[in-house]
């Protein structure tokens, strides 16, 4: 691997990101626990707050999927905060997060949680104005208050949860719930928006 092929693949990174994160800083570097690889450290202050995990996938989906396989699957990432460190990234283990998955999901359903997110972003009562998902957590810890889920507790829900695909608020009533109005009120809208187009 040569130096012109390190700083290739940062400025073609850079340029996939530019347009949703302007201001991110990007630096692409040989990875000091085995020089074969290359290290992509990602600093944006949007970052802040947010999960390893969330960070990630925010950004692979900004990246083609044949340049990511062809480019970036032997990689390794580090999406960062300003004035944050690669160690200071904490990412719980797989095996409990899967053993965990349906004893949570369990909790979250009898508790009214998926319920209460529902009614935050999509009311039932027409008059009532939704709250925008803002590509974060930040309804669904609301109503984890709600329901009487501990902050610390949070960290074991919102990785079970991303482990469902929902690595926002809406991602969680879309993927992750059972059932919600969300959900059917985005289905209907592309079973109108495919008959429209049919009729046209």
């Amino acid at each position: 691997m040569t130096d012109a092929r390190v700083a290739r693949i940062e400025s073609e990174v850079r340029g996939f990101l530019r347009a949703s994160y302007p201001d991110i800083v990007l630096r692409a570097e040989y990875w000091t626990h085995d020089p074969s690889r290359i290290a992509l450290y990602f600093i944006e202050e949007k970052f802040r707050g947010l999960y390893p995990r969330q960070r990630y996938h925010r950004l692979v989906h900004l990246i083609p999927a044949d340049y990511y396989r062809t480019n970036l699957a032997d990689s390794v990432w580090f999406e960062l905060a300003p004035g944050e460190r690669p160690e200071d990234l904490v990412d719980p283990d797989e095996e409990l997060i899967a053993a965990i998955a349906p004893d949570v999901l369990g909790s979250l359903q009898e508790s009214g949680f998926f319920a209460a997110l529902d009614d935050l972003l999509c009311p039932v009562n027409s008059r009532s104005q939704p709250e925008p998902c803002t590509g974060d957590f930040l309804r669904a810890k609301q109503a984890l208050q709600a329901c009487g889920f501990e902050e610390s507790d949070w960290s074991d829900v919102f990785h079970v949860l991303m482990g469902q695909g929902g690595f926002c608020d809406c991602e969680i009533l879309y993927n992750a719930a059972e059932e919600s109005r969300l959900k059917a009120q985005y289905w209907k809208a592309e079973q109108r928006g495919r008959s429209h187009e049919e009729h046209r």
